[in-house]
């Protein structure tokens, strides 16, 4: 209790890392170039994307999985404006150096979209204050696990993004049979169909938001390509071998899309 009188929120996370580390005579140095700053060298505490850390820019791998993406998105079109679904991170860092204009935001409950909270953006993704067709990239990691309905995110997403503008973002994927809902808004109230699950943020401390998902990775093409996108998902390595890939969703809105039945 008293850490969490003296730490800020996002020290309080990063101090639970060690918790989630291997021991330390198991952590190594990767010698491979950072996607995002150039960087050498990485500091692999564990065998996750999220326990691999640049030693030049600090950004892990979570966070660095999007970039190589975007580089590859921005091959066969031109990012005039995107949109990251945070306000700190290494995928907004590149944004904001390769993008002409970049929305960063975070999610206040109670707070209408398109709101200043505190100086920030606040921006529901089930119902953004974005007009339609009027971004080309949207980025985000860790997030559509906390969306009550993850499904009217994508489809607002969808609504927002010009033809052939991508929305890549990261969740946990679990190998089971189908995406599990942990928990649901009905009336106005939170109803938990297991024992609540929370997850740490930067911004309002350690297991302070709530998991309403469990995304499976065998449904989760099926899932997001039912609003309109082509959808695939993409193993990014930060790391070599044997350190696992991180898996990235890359949704597409088709350049042309086929009119209503």
């Amino acid at each position: 209790m008293l850490s969490r009188k003296i730490l800020s929120p996002r020290w309080q996370a990063a101090a639970r890392l060690l918790t989630w580390s291997d021991p330390l005579y198991k952590w190594r140095i990767s010698k491979t170039p950072c996607p995002s700053c150039g960087g050498k060298y990485f500091l692999i505490m564990a065998s996750r994307a999220f326990m691999i850390r640049c030693l030049s820019c600090r950004a892990n791998g979570t966070n660095l999985s999007l970039i190589p993406l975007i580089k590859k998105h921005q091959q066969s079109r031109p990012l005039r404006e995107a949109w990251e679904m945070s306000t700190y991170g290494a995928t907004l860092s590149f944004l904001k150096r390769h993008v002409d204009h970049v929305y960063e935001s975070e999610y206040f409950q109670g707070k209408r979209s398109g709101e200043i909270v505190n100086g920030i953006l606040n921006q529901d993704v089930q119902e953004t204050s974005f007009s339609d067709l009027s971004l080309d990239l949207i980025t985000s990691n860790q997030v559509f696990e906390h969306v009550p309905d993850d499904m009217k995110g994508y489809a607002e997403c969808f609504r927002v993004l010009r033809p052939g503008g991508a929305l890549l973002f990261t969740v946990p994927l679990y190998d089971i049979p189908a995406t599990e809902k942990l928990a649901e808004i009905r009336d106005g109230e939170l109803v938990y169909f297991t024992e609540p699950e929370y997850h740490d943020s930067r911004a309002t401390g350690p297991e302070s938001v709530l998991t309403f998902w469990h995304h499976s990775l065998n449904d989760i093409v099926e899932r997001v390509s039912s609003v309109g996108f082509n959808v695939t998902v993409e193993d990014v390595f930060i790391a070599p071998y044997p350190t696992p890939a991180e898996k990235v969703v890359y949704a597409v809105k088709p350049i042309s899309t086929p009119p209503p039945l």
